[in-house]
């Protein structure tokens, strides 16, 4: 299953965090309940024992775990932009935090020059990177440009990143749209492919209104036997190693649905 050597993810700083320890930055596994603490605080205790405990409760793969939000800015019936927030798992926000040295003045509160560094090591993408977000048109790849107006900020001690991505080109919204498994229509997909990334996409109640005729639906993915044996392998490698199938983490991926009936463009 194991693959080759990886230099460490590049285009944006959270994927920085697969250069510190696995045992720090790993999620603990179900059922594991650990004492409830803050950046601020967690980062003075950081200390070899508590890595080493972590090191016992380590999977591999991923490393990183982002609740999701996205929503569709619709106009006259053409796609626009994707509106995008990413919430991050409490101990990436740590390392955040300690990476960008934020906090400076151990408020405990993110200061306008914390907020500012977050969306330039979040948002500004270097050529080629596409922040994990695969958009498609009738099963082809869609376009998309950069991100603009992004915002930080701290939601129960962990770092949260908003931002618009419009896309290169306005598309279309096909009408009628099922979002079948056929590639049909609009589809939005949030992974890493190599999975050191795993997304899970939830619903959000500040998503672009969209207009009459149009909605969006959200597809979560559905572990099987073959997706939790798959998973079971994925996390017995290093965080040195990538996978085989270096398109991986598109098999856990949830997906969200635009489909626009009776709009003009």
């Amino acid at each position: 299953m194991g693959g080759g050597p990886r230099a460490a993810p590049r285009g944006r700083v959270s994927r920085l965090v697969v250069r510190a320890p696995a045992a720090v930055w790993s999620r603990p596994p179900d059922g594991v309940r650990m004492p409830r603490i803050t950046p601020l605080s967690a980062l003075r205790c950081l200390a070899p024992a508590a890595l080493c405990l972590w090191g016992s409760l380590a999977q591999a793969h991923p490393h990183v775990f982002v609740d999701a939000r996205a929503g569709f800015v619709v106009e006259g019936g053409t796609l626009q932009a994707l509106r995008i927030e990413w919430r991050y798992d409490l101990l990436t926000s740590l390392y955040m935090f300690e990476i960008l040295d934020l906090d400076r003045d151990g408020d405990g509160a993110l200061d306008d020059e914390d907020r500012a560094a977050i969306v330039a090591g979040e948002t500004e993408w270097e050529p080629g990177y596409d922040g994990d977000i695969h958009l498609t048109l009738h099963g082809a790849p869609v376009a998309m440009g950069q991100p603009e107006d992004g915002s930080a900020m701290l939601i129960e001690d962990q770092v949260v990143v908003r931002f618009t991505l419009p896309l290169a080109e306005p598309v279309n919204v096909p009408p009628g749209d099922d979002g079948d498994r056929n590639g049909d229509g609009i589809v939005l997909r949030l992974f890493d492919p190599i999975f050191y990334y795993a997304y899970t996409i939830v619903e959000g109640t500040d998503a672009p209104a969209l207009p009459p005729g149009c909605a969006s639906r959200i597809t979560p993915f559905t572990p099987d036997e073959a997706s939790e044996a798959l998973r079971a392998r994925l996390a017995a490698l290093s965080r040195e190693e990538i996978p085989e199938d270096e398109n991986v983490g598109s098999l856990f991926a949830d997906r969200v649905t635009l489909e626009c009936s009776g709009v003009s463009g």
